[in-house]
């Protein structure tokens, strides 16, 4: 029975651990991997991006004129632009959220260290409490530590350290000794511990799955200064491949123009 409730212990801290990095990952280190790519990479991103919208519109523009051309359609040219105006329009709104994104994280007070370092005292308080009643985790049940369970999650989510912190002191006071399975429940201990083998196996599926996801799947990059000089070199290839196909398709929209004399006609 030792070994089973041993068994129990570990696979309760197992089980711990990967739920309080997933929700480490969803709300913070998300949020500081994003601030850190736009530092490093988000600048000439943007640019291509844009570049990249400037052409597929000058291209659709171009073949809405060789229609017109091949039907021998008077060219609108006031009508094509209203027109991929609004074609474009939700892309173009992506863009200037980009922008404001740039800015945002530029015009930061704080560094990405110093938010990081916040994080992890945030995530050290959470931890505490996630000990004593987290619902996944703790054999207490009644409706006053799920509302303080609610409250201190709601606190982790907002960043709200005094309060956190404030409902850390209540926890240990109130909680310190967490009562493990009864001796009258021992029949049930397996169950439980395969329960959450079970979760603990979900939850790091999860994880899994965030890292591959944008920002994360970016980690590695990030971290690795030749890997950035090629990518950033490798964008600014791009870049100059881009606006010299947008030169030549806005050359090309120009010879297809009526004369200036027909337009005022």
């Amino acid at each position: 029975m030792e070994n089973l409730f041993e068994n129990y212990r570990t696979q309760k801290k197992l089980l711990m651990e990967a739920l309080v990095q997933k929700d480490y990952m969803e709300i913070y280190q998300s949020s500081l991997l994003k601030n850190d790519f736009i530092l490093k990479l988000g600048e000439p991103r943007y640019e291509l991006h844009k570049l990249e919208l400037k052409v597929a519109r000058t291209k659709l523009k171009l073949d809405m004129m060789q229609t017109c051309i091949q039907f021998q359609i008077p060219i609108d040219n006031e009508h094509i632009d209203r027109t991929l105006e609004k074609e474009f329009e939700k892309h173009f709104d992506m863009l200037r959220i980009m922008k404001k994104e740039i800015e945002s994280v530029h015009n930061m007070n704080v560094s990405n260290w110093e938010l990081e370092k916040a994080a992890m005292h945030l995530k050290d308080l959470y931890v505490s409490i996630a000990e004593k009643i987290h619902p996944e985790l703790s054999v207490i049940s009644d409706k006053k530590s799920a509302r303080i369970w609610n409250a201190a999650k709601a606190a982790y989510e907002s960043k709200d350290v005094k309060k956190l912190r404030k409902l850390q002191k209540r926890v240990l006071l109130e909680y310190q000794d967490v009562p493990e399975l009864q001796e009258e429940a021992q029949q049930d201990m397996k169950k439980v511990v395969k329960k959450m083998r079970y979760k603990t196996k979900t939850v790091l599926s999860d994880i899994e799955n965030l890292k591959k996801q944008f920002p994360f799947n970016e980690a590695e990059l990030l971290e690795d200064e030749e890997a950035l000089e090629r990518f950033k070199r490798d964008i600014s290839k791009d870049i100059k491949v881009a606006r010299e196909l947008l030169d030549k398709l806005e050359k090309q929209i120009l010879e297809k123009l009526p004369p200036t004399s027909d337009l005022l006609n």
